[in-house]
């Protein structure tokens, strides 16, 4: 749609305007900018050990470490290589925290729910590429609007990009169902962390028996026995 060369259009127009070149507009207003963050595109570094997520957090580390109210931001899709809920969640505290500094920033995100943004935070506005269907067509306008979009165009995408047509209408039938499961899955238990344990009775009183316990007083067969005591408390009845 064109998000990604507005938002590197923003940052050469800024970097022109400060080495004392002419921009390409009728007018520009520009403040002082400290310095450019730039959070785009996906890619890995397997031969250090780092996979595509992890060089996205550290980048998205970077920028919120030294970024600073005179900073100009791009975060061009944070939160795309963990889970829906995980990277939904990182995004968004992402985007507060960048509001909280103050730099001039473009989020570009695929995720609906960060739009409710713009109604809490009074530093935060939305905008969109436009784009138009025509039969099957999908059109990109390349004009930026007020406003969130009110859709993605995953799918039309992936047609022009020549996935298989077979392909696309099974897509295109588990896209109609996950979207009428959301409503149900809306009440489902929140996803658990990887080192989360679950909480149960045996367990709050092995918690109960180790806060009680000083191990500088216990002989080595009183602790052996206390390694029994606990394994009973945690076997099932």
């Amino acid at each position: 749609g064109g998000k990604s060369t507005y938002m590197r259009q923003c940052a050469l127009i800024v970097l022109l305007a400060h080495i004392g070149s002419y921009v390409p507009a009728d007018a520009a207003e520009i403040g002082p900018v400290d310095r450019i963050f730039t959070r785009i595109g996906a890619g890995d570094d397997l031969a250090s050990g780092r996979s595509t997520f992890m060089v996205e957090m550290q980048e998205t580390a970077e920028i919120l470490h030294n970024a600073s109210a005179s900073s100009l931001v791009l975060m061009d899709e944070i939160g795309r290589g963990t889970g829906t809920y995980d990277g939904l969640s990182l995004a968004r505290a992402a985007a507060e925290e960048l509001d909280r500094i103050g730099a001039f920033t473009l989020f570009a995100t695929h995720y609906f729910e960060l739009i409710t943004l713009a109604e809490e935070l009074p530093g935060v506005a939305n905008v969109h590429l436009d784009a138009t269907e025509h039969g099957e067509e999908l059109i990109f306008l390349h004009r930026v609007k007020e406003g969130p979009a009110n859709r993605s165009y995953g799918l039309q995408v992936a047609r022009l990009a020549g996935v298989p047509r077979p392909v696309l209408n099974r897509a295109r039938a588990h896209l109609q169902q996950l979207e009428a499961q959301a409503a149900a899955q809306a009440g489902a238990a929140p996803q658990m962390g990887l080192f989360d344990a679950p909480a149960s009775a045996a367990e709050s009183v092995v918690e109960a028996r180790l806060r009680d316990i000083n191990p500088d007083e216990l002989s080595p067969r009183d602790a052996l026995e206390l390694i029994y005591a606990l394994r009973d408390a945690l076997a099932p009845d």
